[in-house]
């Protein structure tokens, strides 16, 4: 499961055999429409057509209203903010265009883009046209007032007629109001005794005469039709005829959320707000008949462009507006010869695609970042992950992503961001307060709160991810689970692979670090593996899998990969690279291409390019043109048109390995399932897709399967779902003990499975096994000195004991007998009958070996001093509890079978002339029958099995003989550990012999594991 620790100085490889070349195979992820119409500014109407651009388009274009045919204007590509656009009369679509602070405008032809140049008096600038007339007025000085001249539009033209005004009235020097020119005249404004007034300007005489009603601030908003005069401030909107100045104001009066914005013969066009905003369109438009009739929509959402007037020749209204970007369109509005209102499309404007934002690619998902939706809208693609793409299913992820996330560069739309964390996609939002987070977007939304202001994520695994705070340079890991920032650092090199940091030395130049990760990490722990470049520059980058470290010391400079399995180092070119399965793939920027450096067998070859993509002028595109997927393959990238290429890498996957492993390797089944290690549930992660895995659990001891967990294809998003509740196939509690797990899987369509995993497993307090009283599964001895005193003895894997040391004193006629679990709870018991022959049961506990007078007990009953044997034999009856054989003095043979009261039912006679025996043990189970077993030394020193059967013993069996020997005869139980019961026996010398079990019933030759032991007067 563990990489291999190397440290060794490996030079780096420079040998590259030129690479074979690979049929690229791909697939074409066509870009989404964007939700934000395309944007249309008219400029100016004309009687044909309109000036206008256009997003997508460059330059001017001029669209006739009756075909809807555009085409850009010759020559007009660009015009300054302030210019100054008018049709000049009704009967053309010649436009004027005028830049502020210059002496001349230009007459522009919109259909052949011919110009002509005419001056402008010293000192004047235009402010409007009327009658084929411009209107140009020259700002008060200290000495003159303001001053205005109507000058002639035709070539050669040297006409320049006065403005004149009502006695004692200034003219107001700004910019007509586009709604209020036309042949007829214009509407300027003057101030008079302190007013703001409007009068009527006659283009024939240059005299402004007086409206009487027109009387108000100079934010008075003013349009002309052929027959009326409107004007308002707020949402009351004033009229009097056109043919009568002086007549008296006539009021409309608007809903207080309605805003006018344009007259249309006799209707009034105005702005409410929409029923569905959607984003910055949140203004529906509506028209209002001024002669009776009901309001009524006519555009459900308007583009703000439209919201400032605009000029049009021939009193009709041009406005941006539509139900979504699907129909969005310029609309003119014109009046009808009935009188009503009618409307028309003049401009389709088609939807565009959304530019890709940013994109990546993790284990056969491409997420991409474009501006689908009014903001950053994240979406995943399935692409598969075999080895050539498919497209399959799209998720949208989230859409209306703040547009504070941080941008990739500065002056760019660009999002960076990445897959890896278990909590989303991983970026950086700064918070209108200045707070800058980190966002993990998946089913939900997880922010962690940085230090400082902005930074890029540089890394992102399951549970961290590594940031690189911009102000100030700190480098941060943070784990969105816990909301936490585990580590603050200065800025350096670093890579994760799952919870593996690893770290670029700054003070020993080409040593890279590896650590694992926790949650409280806030200070580097030891080292967990530490390898050298063998270059001496700090690398300023590194990217890392199972197997693959890349790393780079800057742009232009030596980069190179370590070989994390064989422990050497090789060259690969320098520049902008992302590590994939075996192989690295560069941008070269001169190029204009994806270029791959296939490594998979553990040696470089040539490059190899794998796409074009031309250098998109960003100082690191990574992530934002391109990307590649190092758990599963493939490479994506974006061409010009917003289009996602994904093509097969042409390099054999990698082996597939553990990324992770969580496991405590420990299960207690009887503990309960409140208990954290009721069941073993770990938690493991591929590294890499597989096509079907599954997880057996053996028992070490005896091969036995105790458990399998299985499951088909997987990526690794997640954790394997593994859970064993500690019994095995028929539902019984597994044994106490050892057991191993192995994790076998299919993968690239191979029916061979594969082991990729294995690992040791314990079952601690399962169940219970012969003489285990501390819950291991290795049997267990209690010995007792002449004086009572009682030592504890753990058992050893190694088939021998460790003394623990006196555990109590008894009295020393007290007669301690195992019994196995008496009471159900799982830990075995003894019995202790008194010089008195009370028997009373002393109950275990868990991980105690011994037993003290003072501990809990249960009286059994009494009289039995007429017994000179009192053994266990192990379980006679056939119902898993341990019971309890005693010999009279007489001879006889009596079985108490143990109930579940916590002692035993009436006695059994099952034998008789049993008194000849020197010896009589309860040993278990010897032969694999599922019954206890009892052995029996005759005074010749034979020793003889004694079959457990049903609830009695069957023929004696001779096993051995010459045990007149020993002084101790104890059945221990497996302390082998082979599955097999064994036996125990001590000599007057001393001697502890173990005889280990044969399965059938007997015992091989004894092996010394003590010495010492002749001072126990008994062994239990």
């Amino acid at each position: 499961m563990a990489l291999a620790l190397g440290t060794a100085v490996v030079p780096l490889a420079v040998s590259m055999p030129h690479a074979a070349a690979a049929e690229t195979q791909e697939i074409v992820i066509q870009p989404e429409t964007r939700s934000k119409p395309r944007v249309d500014t008219p400029k100016a109407g004309g009687v044909t057509g309109f000036l206008h651009t256009q997003e997508g388009r460059d330059g001017y274009l001029w669209t006739d209203y009756a075909t809807g045919a555009s085409a850009s204007v010759p020559g007009l590509t660009s015009l300054p903010s302030s210019t100054l656009v008018r049709p000049v009369k009704s009967d053309s679509d010649q436009i004027l265009l005028w830049t502020t602070e210059t002496d001349s405008y230009t007459l522009l032809d919109p259909h052949t883009g011919e110009r002509r140049e005419m001056p402008l008096p010293a000192g004047y600038g235009v402010r409007g046209t009327t009658a084929g007339k411009v209107v140009a007025v020259r700002g008060a000085t200290p000495t003159t007032p303001a001053a205005g001249v109507l000058l002639g539009t035709e070539p050669g033209s040297t006409e320049s007629l006065p403005i004149t005004l009502p006695t004692g009235a200034k003219l107001n020097p700004g910019a007509i109001d586009p709604r209020a020119s036309d042949d007829q005249g214009a509407l300027i404004m003057y101030q008079q005794d302190s007013d703001y007034r409007i009068g009527m300007l006659d283009p024939t005489t240059g005299a402004i005469g007086p409206i009487a009603a027109m009387v108000g601030t100079n934010q008075m908003r003013v349009a002309l039709t052929e027959t009326r005069i409107f004007w308002w401030t707020t949402t009351t909107v004033r009229w009097i005829p056109r043919d009568d100045l002086s007549a008296s104001a006539q009021d409309i009066t608007l809903p207080s959320n309605a805003n006018a914005i344009s007259v249309v013969g006799d209707t009034l066009l105005m702005a409410q707000p929409a029923v569905d905003p959607i984003d910055r369109f949140d203004e529906s438009v509506t028209a209002w008949p001024l002669n009776g009739g009901q309001p009524s929509k006519v555009l459900d959402h308007m583009a703000s462009v439209s919201t400032l007037p605009l000029f049009v020749a021939d009193h009709s209204a041009l406005i941006v507006g539509g139900s979504s970007a699907k129909d969005w369109a310029v609309h003119r509005f014109t009046e009808g010869a009935d009188g009503t209102l009618k409307r028309k499309a003049v401009e389709s404007l088609s939807p565009l695609p959304a530019d890709v934002l940013g994109l990546d690619l993790y284990r056969g998902d491409l997420t991409l970042a474009d501006d689908s939706s009014y903001q950053v809208s994240l979406r995943k693609q399935d692409v598969g992950i075999g080895a050539v793409p498919v497209a399959g299913d799209t998720e949208q992820v989230a859409t209306g992503i703040p547009g504070t996330i941080v941008r990739c560069a500065t002056g760019s739309q660009c999002v960076r961001m990445m897959e890896g964390n278990s909590y989303g996609t991983s970026f950086l939002t700064i918070w209108p307060d200045g707070e800058t987070t980190l966002e993990a977007r998946g089913a939900s939304q997880w922010l962690t709160s940085m230090p400082g202001s902005g930074g890029q994520v540089v890394d992102a695994a399951y549970d961290y991810v590594v940031v690189d705070g911009d102000s100030p340079k700190t480098q941060y890991v943070l784990s969105p689970e816990y909301n936490k920032i585990v580590r603050s650092r200065p800025v350096q090199a670093a890579a994760l692979w799952y919870d593996m940091l690893w770290s670029a030395s700054a003070s020993t130049p080409g040593t890279l670090t590896a650590e694992k990760l926790t949650i409280d990490a806030t200070t580097p722990g030891a080292p967990t593996r530490t390898v050298t470049t063998g270059v001496a520059c700090v690398p300023t980058e590194l990217q890392g899998t199972a197997r693959w470290l890349y790393w780079s010391c800057g742009e232009g400079k030596q980069a190179g990969v370590y070989d994390l399995t064989n422990n050497r180092g090789f060259e690969v070119p320098s520049g902008q690279s992302m590590l994939g399965d075996g192989y690295v793939v560069r941008h070269d920027r001169t190029a204009g291409e994806l270029k791959l450096t296939d490594f998979h067998t553990g040696t470089p070859v040539a490059e190899r390019t794998v796409a074009p993509l031309a250098d998109g002028g960003l100082p690191d595109d990574r992530r934002i043109t391109w990307a590649v997927d190092k758990y599963s393959g493939h490479i994506a990238w974006v061409d010009a048109d917003q289009r996602v290429h994904v093509g097969a890498d042409g390099v054999p996957n990698a082996f597939p390995v553990v990324g992770k492993l969580d496991s405590l390797d420990l299960i207690e089944p009887r503990t309960g399932p409140e208990s954290p290690d009721a069941d073993w549930e770990p938690s493991v992660w591929l590294a890499r897709p597989v096509d079907s895995w599954e997880m057996n659990v053996y028992s070490t001891i005896t091969g036995n399967r105790m458990a399998t967990s299985q499951g088909g294809a997987t990526r690794g998003h997640e954790p394997l779902k593994i859970s064993w509740n500690g019994r095995d196939p028929n539902g019984a509690l597994a044994a106490s003990g050892p057991y191993i797990w192995k994790l076998t899987v299919t993968y690239d369509g191979k029916a061979t499975a594969a082991q990729i995993g294995s690992r040791a497993l314990t079952v601690k307090c399962g169940r219970l096994l012969t003489h285990v009283y501390d819950c291991d599964g290795i049997p267990d001895l209690m010995t007792v000195r002449p004086d009572g005193a009682t030592n504890a003895w753990t058992g050893l894997s190694n088939g021998s004991f460790r003394n623990d040391g006196v555990f109590a004193t008894w009295p020393t006629s007290s007669t301690l007998v195992p019994i196995g679990d008496l009471n159900g709870d799982g830990f075995a018991d003894i019995l202790v009958r008194d010089s008195a022959g009370e028997v009373r049961a002393y109950w275990g506990r868990t991980a105690r070996i011994g037993f003290s007078p003072s501990d809990e007990y249960f009286s059994i009953s009494t009289g039995w001093n007429k017994y000179n044997v009192l053994t266990s034999p192990g379980d006679l009856t056939g119902d898993g509890r341990a019971d309890l054989v005693a010999r009279e003095t007489t001879g006889d043979l009596w079985l108490y079978p143990a109930n579940n009261n916590n002692t035993f039912n009436a006695r059994i006679k099952i034998g008789s002339g049993q008194g000849g025996y020197t010896a009589m043990v309860g040993v278990g189970d010897l032969n694999g029958d599922g019954r206890g077993d009892l052995v029996a030394r005759d005074p010749a020193g034979d020793l003889w099995r004694l079959p457990g059967g049903d609830s009695r013993f069957g023929a004696k069996v001779k096993i051995s003989s010459g045990f007149n020997a020993y002084n101790a005869i104890i059945g221990i139980g497996d302390i082998t550990q082979d599955g097999k019961n064994d036996l125990l026996t001590t000599d007057t010398a001393g001697n502890l012999y173990r005889w280990a079990g044969d399965g059938t019933g007997g015992f091989g030759t004894r092996t010394t594991i003590g010495t010492g032991w002749n001072t126990y007067k008994s062994l239990l």
